[in-house]
């Protein structure tokens, strides 16, 4: 019994031993279950905080690139052509920061499809200047893709094909560039530049999702440079225009203008035979010689000035705005056709109100448009015989503040209600020699200028045009 009883007591130890060990290793295990579960949930928390994070970072770098896509919708559709550059600068500043990249440029193509000249650009401080130009041959992998409206992107050089644009990647480290995202501006599907984002410290990947944004932003611009052509060629062709109307209206003065020149050069070939003569003498006046001398000379600045003002006029030129004053310009006018109301049977009489202040405009551009009107002047009152046949130029101060009036008022048979709403259309003329392009390209005139042209009957007979031309600020 006592050696059964050890046996058991012995068992029941070991029994008892093992059960505690046993339950160690399971609170062990328990205990690393949870350990780890914690683990994993803090790693999981972890991870959901940076994914949210990060997805906010997203959602704001895509309300801050939508919003700035909607502001230049908005400021791009109403600029000004004289504030496109400035703009489109300000532009590539904005969305280089939201970007944050190193180089934001916009490049047209060259008419001989040979080079991409940079017109706009923007660099971060302390980054190297970019090139003014870049020859085709030398990214010639881009530019192919580019030309065919395709986007070009790669976040790291060697993303570049190695065969095909081993010229465009030995381009790009040389210039430093480490990615770049390109976006083609097409006008009516053709690639006419891009628009490019660079990054010259660092790599950076470009997402889909921005590319997209990029693409709507590049058509943005592609639309603001198409609609700057159009005008810039509009603007060449009103200049064109106004070109051949000066040329035209100078062969209506042929006859004037030759009378004009004929009266100093007469008077010089009278004064040089007076001096021949006096000097074959035997007693020869020194005096009078000089007298003589002095005349000559006069008559010869007189011909000189009025072969200047012929050359000014008729010269073609760019719109040259400058500060005028609008009485000394209408004078100037009325002595160039004085000659031709004088043979006409015209007396052309002024009535400038003094103290005008200064105008801004272009001198030729707008003394064409004076000249016009009094050609057209004396032509109205070539039928007319009643009465003083007299053609009256007055400046005087506009109704509204920041403009002054020319009126040219004649006396002639005036203008027919059923015309007088289409003298100023294109094409449009009374007269049975006239093309109808005199008043229309002085409208032009006066329009690009910011002032209005208008034509009226006067209460007596004849009619008056005048216009407006706004002073100069600060005046």
């Amino acid at each position: 019994m006592p050696a059964g009883g050890i046996a058991g007591g012995s068992g029941s130890d070991y029994s008892d031993g093992w059960m505690f060990g046993e339950w160690v290793v399971w609170r062990v295990v328990i205990g690393a279950v949870l350990i780890l579960s914690s683990l994993l949930l803090a790693v999981g928390l972890l991870f959901e905080r940076a994914g949210r994070r990060r997805a906010e970072i997203l959602l704001g770098e895509r309300l801050r690139f939508e919003t700035l896509l909607s502001e230049q919708v908005a400021t791009f559709s109403r600029i000004a052509p004289a504030d496109v550059d400035r703009e489109i600068q300000r532009a590539l500043r904005r969305i280089a920061d939201v970007l944050g990249v190193d180089w934001g440029n916009l490049t047209e193509y060259s008419d001989d499809s040979r080079t991409a000249r940079v017109t706009h650009w923007w660099v971060a401080d302390g980054v190297g200047p970019q090139p003014p130009a870049i020859a085709f041959e030398e990214i010639p992998w881009v530019v192919t893709r580019l030309r065919r409206g395709e986007l070009v992107r790669f976040s790291k050089v060697e993303e570049l094909p190695e065969r095909e644009a081993a010229v465009d990647r030995e381009t790009y480290r040389r210039l430093g560039i480490k990615s770049q995202v390109a976006v083609p501006l097409t006008v009516e599907g053709v690639a006419v530049g891009a628009l490019a984002f660079s990054t010259v410290g660092t790599e950076r990947i470009w997402r889909d999702e921005l590319v997209q944004r990029l693409h709507l932003l590049g058509d943005v611009f592609a639309n603001t440079l198409s609609r700057r052509r159009s005008e810039m060629e509009g603007q060449r062709l009103r200049q064109d225009l106004a070109h051949v109307g000066r040329v035209s209206t100078m062969g209506e003065l042929t006859a004037s203008l030759a009378h004009e020149l004929n009266q100093p050069l007469t008077a010089i070939l009278s004064n040089a035979q007076a001096a021949q003569r006096i000097l074959a003498s035997d007693r020869a006046d020194l005096a009078e010689i000089r007298e003589i001398l002095g005349d000559i000379v006069e008559d010869d600045r007189r011909a000189g000035e009025i072969i200047h003002r012929l050359r000014g006029f008729l010269k073609k030129s760019s719109l040259e705005l400058s500060t005028l004053d609008i009485g000394e310009l209408v004078s100037q006018v009325a002595r160039l056709v004085g000659s031709d109301a004088i043979l006409r049977n015209v007396s052309i009489r002024l009535e400038l109100t003094p103290g005008l202040p200064p105008v801004c405009g272009d001198r030729v551009q707008l003394q064409q448009v004076i000249l016009n009107l009094l050609m057209n002047g004396l032509d109205a009152m070539r039928e007319s015989s009643e009465g003083e046949r007299t053609l009256m130029l007055r400046t005087l101060r506009a109704d509204h503040p920041g403009s002054v009036v020319v009126a040219v008022e004649d006396s002639g048979t005036g203008i027919d209600e059923a015309d007088l709403e289409h003298v100023f259309h294109a094409f449009y003329t009374t007269k049975p020699e006239g093309l109808g392009m005199g008043l229309a390209i002085a409208r032009s005139i006066v329009e690009a200028h910011g002032g209005r042209l208008e034509a009226r009957n006067n209460p007596g007979r004849g009619a008056t045009f005048s216009f407006t031309v706004p002073i100069k600020e600060g005046s």
